[in-house]
């Protein structure tokens, strides 16, 4: 818990960032792999590296202003963590604010992280790019349907 709190001190220098992970690295943002959302979101899905944990930190500075960042509530044990809360993000292109929970999962031993899962309402945060258009859905198998 500590790696990945100090590692939130500083998640856009890579060079202190890989101070703090292991060589085999891996990084799940959202998905494991989604190419639509991919699309929206350039970092989803899983990346071998460093790198790809401190993109996704430039990206999303890019994409979105941070309003709030709020940690709730953390596990750790042996080998891992997860720390769990919400944050909201205004879209850099279209000003619209999202509230999100989320949840990270994070492994390791000996001081480093080799493995971090990030999680969130990827519906809301893609909401905030949406410039126009409905989602005409067809989930509930009572048959009932509704546009977003």
């Amino acid at each position: 818990m500590a790696v990945l709190q100090k590692i939130l001190s500083n998640p856009t220098d890579l060079d202190f960032v890989k101070q703090l992970t292991t060589e085999n690295f891996t990084y799940v943002s959202l998905n494991y792999d989604n190419p639509e959302l991919k699309q929206v979101m350039p970092w989803a899905g899983t990346t071998e590296g460093t790198e790809g944990l401190v993109q996704t930190f430039i990206d999303v500075n890019r994409y979105w202003t941070v309003n709030d960042f709020q940690i709730q509530d953390s596990f750790e044990n042996e080998g891992a963590a997860a720390i769990f809360g919400t944050f909201t993000y205004t879209s850099s292109t279209l000003g619209k604010t999202v509230t999100s929970p989320f949840a990270v999962l994070a492994r390791g031993a000996n001081g480093k992280l080799s493995y971090v899962q990030f999680m969130e309402d990827t519906f809301a945060t893609v909401r905030s790019f949406r410039e126009s258009g409905e989602y005409h859905i067809k989930a509930n198998p009572d048959g009932s349907e509704t546009d977003i």
